[in-house]
């Protein structure tokens, strides 16, 4: 990765720090809460989101308020390959759709320039409702966004049938799980299905790295935040990434592993594949639809065992932002508010499985996977970590994956991945005007 092409990325990023045109007032008064399909029928609004985030819970959702309604809600699914590119150029242009689908990490998402390109939702009906914002917030505190699906548990996944197969037990530390890697090996398994094709399945990996060393020093995302600390600077995330390098030159991630991708995962875990691989709740209950009821009872999820950690992922998953640009707040704001209501939050969660972070609603369909995951969650036999890239600011998570995968080629050194991407975040915290850069 060449520093012209990273500093390609960043101005194109850089294009979105003004507002194009005239923003839209993002202010209704409360009647838009309760708007009737008389005051809805006939109006059209637009979703743009991506393949890996879409699926039948959300696409519910979108059918039955069009019914109940007469809005028609056109859904634009962009291919996973391109689509955070694409989003990423429609805010630098200001050419979005009406509500937008994105990630719900803030500090990774600085070219949003949300302050100028969405509706600020911080005092919407819902709000309230949320167990917890801190995650969700923007930089300057305010919410800009429904977090309608954004708690999510990954973990390391492993495929009981294909240990059993081995001889294996579940492992439980990360020399345990580097010592099976070998077996698995020797009996032609794939160790560890990576997905490496696609990028941003080589930042997942990375979400627990600088937990250690924050656990020792609780002051270090201020350090990050403030230039007093770099990436390069963390040990426990310079183990992480020598976890990377090494098992990728031992053959761990499988022949060809740069092929191998999110939608390849499936089949290679229900085919029995694979021995390890990245997993998370709400795939789970996707793994039963398509391959049959009980195909998720092989597998177990386990920490990522990987550099100092030994913790679940906690993650945000994905938003819906409203645009400013917009001239369809008031239905924008009407949709949000009817999919956040008991009723339609308690059918989704129920539809995907997963944890849920609104206040009095949980899923009453997880698998035994899941349940097994949540039980070990609540005695704590396992810990939590959040993701590095969502609580250190001037992220740029596309450049960030595709250096990420050139250390997974070990085209690029642990020490080399920190220089370059250090330079990197630099270079957009010092364009956001932070503290200390």
């Amino acid at each position: 990765m060449k520093k012209r092409m990273i500093a390609a990325a960043l101005g194109m990023m850089l294009l979105g720090t003004g507002c194009l045109g005239v923003c839209a007032s993002a202010e209704e008064d409360s009647s838009v809460y309760s708007m009737t399909r008389e005051d809805l029928e006939g109006r059209a609004i637009t979703l743009t989101t991506a393949e890996d985030w879409w699926n039948d819970a959300y696409q519910k959702l979108v059918d039955d308020y069009m019914e109940e309604f007469g809005v028609e809600i056109e859904v634009i699914i962009l291919p996973s390959q391109t689509a955070s590119e694409v989003i990423k150029s429609q805010f630098a242009t200001g050419e979005l759709g009406d509500i937008v689908m994105n990630s719900a990490s803030p500090s990774e998402l600085t070219y949003m320039i949300a302050d100028k390109n969405l509706v600020d939702l911080s005092d919407e009906p819902w709000v309230d409702k949320l167990s917890d914002t801190s995650s969700f917030r923007y930089f300057d505190d305010k919410l800009y966004g429904l977090p309608i699906a954004s708690q999510d548990y990954w973990g390391f996944c492993v495929n009981k049938e294909v240990f059993e197969a081995c001889g294996l037990e579940v492992p439980t530390s990360k020399e345990e799980l580097v010592a099976a890697f070998e077996v698995l090996k020797e009996n032609d398994y794939i160790p560890f299905y990576s997905g490496a094709g696609d990028s941003w399945m080589c930042g997942n990996i990375t979400s627990s790295g600088i937990h250690a060393d924050w656990e020792k020093d609780p002051d270090l995302v201020n350090k990050f935040n403030t230039n007093q600390m770099k990436y390069a600077d963390s040990e426990s995330w310079k183990a992480m990434l020598q976890d990377v390098y090494d098992w990728a030159a031992a053959g761990y991630f499988g022949d060809n592993f740069m092929s191998q991708s999110w939608d390849g995962l499936q089949n290679a875990v229900a085919n029995n594949e694979c021995g390890v691989s990245i997993g998370l709740t709400s795939w789970f209950s996707s793994l039963e639809t398509t391959f049959g009821e009980g195909t998720s009872d092989k597998l177990e999820l386990i920490p990522y065992y990987i550099g100092e950690n030994d913790t679940i992922y906690a993650s945000t998953c994905c938003e819906w932002y409203i645009s400013s640009y917009s001239k369809n707040i008031d239905v924008c704001k009407h949709f949000l508010n009817w999919s956040a209501s008991d009723e339609n939050l308690q059918a989704f969660y129920d539809t995907i499985g997963s944890a849920s972070i609104f206040k009095g609603i949980s899923s009453s369909q997880y698998t035994p996977a899941t349940q097994k995951l949540m039980d070990a969650l609540s005695d704590g036999t396992y810990g939590t970590h959040v993701s590095h890239n969502s609580v250190i600011q001037g992220q740029d998570w596309d450049t960030f994956c595709q250096l990420m995968q050139e250390v997974f080629m070990n085209n690029m050194t642990p020490d080399e991945f920190c220089e370059q991407y250090d330079e990197y975040r630099d270079a957009i915290c010092v364009a956001l005007g932070m503290e200390g850069f």
